[in-house]
C-alpha cells in the first residue's frame, strides 16, 4: 500500500482547515483532497472554488461525504463537540480519521470513539501538531538516553493575545456547550500532549481557570452573551514520578502570538525550548557541557520534522509512523482537561482517574 493515492474528505473548512490540513496537504506525496463538507453554504462554495472541488463533491452532510466513494480517509476540523459522532461514523464506516482536537467537551463523550476503534479497528490520529516539531522529537532522545538524569521538575507556557483581538465576537469557542474549555482545551491540551509523550503520565492535578472577557458580541447581532469558557488557565500536575510540573495558557496576553516554552529540569541537566524557533533546544547536559559554560543553544537536524498531515497519510495507508497521537492519546489527555476543570470549580487536587 506503500504508494496507493489517499483521497482526503474533511468536514469543516474553516480556518483551522485551511491552514493547518488544506496547507500541510500540499506538501504530501500522492494524495489529495477529493472532497469537502460545511454546514455554512457560502464558505463551502468559496473553499470549494479555491481547492477545485467539484459541486458533486461539496457537502452539507457529513455522512454523505464519509460514505462517498471518492473518499479514502477523512478529517474532522469541527468544533469540538461534533467530534465525536463524526469521528465515529467514519469509523464506522472502515474509514481512517484525523480528529481535531480536543476530542471533545467531555471523557464520556470523547471516548465513544475510542470504544468505536476497538470494535472496528479503524486508523485514527489525534491532531497534536506539536509533539511533530523537531525540537519535541530530539527532546525526548535526550530525555530517553537519560541526558538529564532524574526529573526534577517542569515549566511550560503556551501565551497568545487572541482573547484580546479587536471586535472578535462570541463564536463558538468561546461557548462552553460547544467547545467544552476555552483557552484549556484549545491550547493547553497541546501542553499535556507533549508533558505525557516527553515524560509519561500525569497523576493528579490542582488549577484554576479563568475567564478575562466577560462579555461578547453576538455573531449576528450587535447584542452582547455571556463568555462561558476559559480564557486563562493555571495549573500544577503530578507526574508519574511524584515531581511537579507547573502549566500557564493564556490566550490575553499582549504582544505574544503564539509562544510555546518547555523547560525540563533533571538532576544532571536542562532540556528547553521555544517553539517559536522549533529547530532549536537550550541544553546544559551535566559533565558533557561544562566545558560550554552551562546552557547553550544546539541547532536540531532536519531529519527529526515530522509532517503531521504526511503521518494521517501513511496511517490511512496502513503503514506504522513513530510518534503519532493516537485516539487514545486523545482520550488521556481529555481525562486531564476534565480533572483541571473539577479542580477549578472545587478548588481541590484531583486524581486524574
Amino acid at each position: 500500500m506503500e504508494n496507493k493515492e489517499i483521497r482526503i474528505g474533511i468536514i469543516g473548512v474553516g480556518g483551522i482547515a485551511m491552514g493547518a490540513h488544506v496547507g500541510g496537504l500540499k506538501n504530501v506525496k500522492n494524495c489529495r483532497i477529493s472532497a469537502i463538507c460545511d454546514t455554512d453554504t457560502t464558505r463551502l462554495k468559496e473553499r470549494g472554488d479555491i481547492l477545485g472541488i467539484p459541486e458533486a463533491l461539496r457537502f452539507t452532510d457529513y455522512k454523505k461525504l464519509v460514505d462517498c466513494d471518492e473518499v479514502d480517509a477523512v478529517e474532522v476540523c469541527t468544533p469540538n463537540y461534533l467530534h465525536p459522532e463524526m469521528a465515529v461514523y467514519a469509523i464506522e464506516k472502515g474509514k481512517p480519521v484525523n480528529v481535531e482536537k480536543p476530542l471533545g467537551i467531555s471523557y464520556e463523550q470523547a471516548k465513544t470513539m475510542l470504544e468505536a476503534q476497538e470494535k472496528y479497528g479503524t486508523p485514527g490520529m489525534v491532531c497534536f501538531s506539536y509533539r511533530f516539531r523537531s525540537a519535541v522529537r530530539y527532546a525526548k532522545i535526550l530525555l530517553e538516553e537519560n541526558a538529564i538524569g532524574d526529573i526534577l521538575g517542569v515549566n511550560v507556557k503556551y501565551l497568545k493575545d487572541s482573547g484580546l483581538w479587536a471586535g472578535r465576537r462570541l463564536e463558538w469557542r468561546f461557548r462552553k456547550e460547544f467547545a467544552g474549555t476555552g483557552v484549556l482545551g484549545d491550547l493547553g491540551v497541546h501542553l499535556i500532549d507533549m508533558c505525557t509523550y516527553l515524560l509519561g503520565d500525569i497523576k493528579k492535578v490542582f488549577g484554576t481557570c479563568d475567564i478575562i472577557v466577560k462579555e461578547r458580541k453576538y455573531l449576528d447581532s450587535e447584542e452582547y452573551g455571556n463568555v462561558t469558557t476559559d480564557d486563562a488557565c493555571n495549573f500544577i500536575a503530578t507526574l508519574e514520578n511524584g515531581r511537579t510540573a507547573n502549566f500557564s495558557i493564556s490566550r490575553c496576553v499582549l504582544g505574544h502570538k503564539n509562544t510555546i516554552t518547555f523547560d525540563i529540569f533533571g538532576s544532571d541537566g536542562i532540556i528547553s525550548f521555544d517553539l517559536n524557533h522549533p529547530d532549536e533546544l537550550s541544553v546544559c547536559i551535566g559533565k558533557v557541557d561544562k566545558e560550554c559554560g552551562g546552557m547553550h543553544t544546539v541547532k536540531v537536524p532536519a531529519k527529526y520534522e515530522l509532517s503531521q498531515e504526511g503521518t494521517f497519510v501513511e496511517i490511512a495507508r496502513g503503514n506504522k509512523v513513530e510518534c503519532h497521537p493516537t485516539i487514545a492519546d486523545g482520550i488521556k489527555c481529555q481525562k486531564i482537561l476534565d480533572a483541571i476543570q473539577l479542580s477549578s470549580e472545587t478548588g481541590r487536587l484531583v486524581d486524574v482517574e
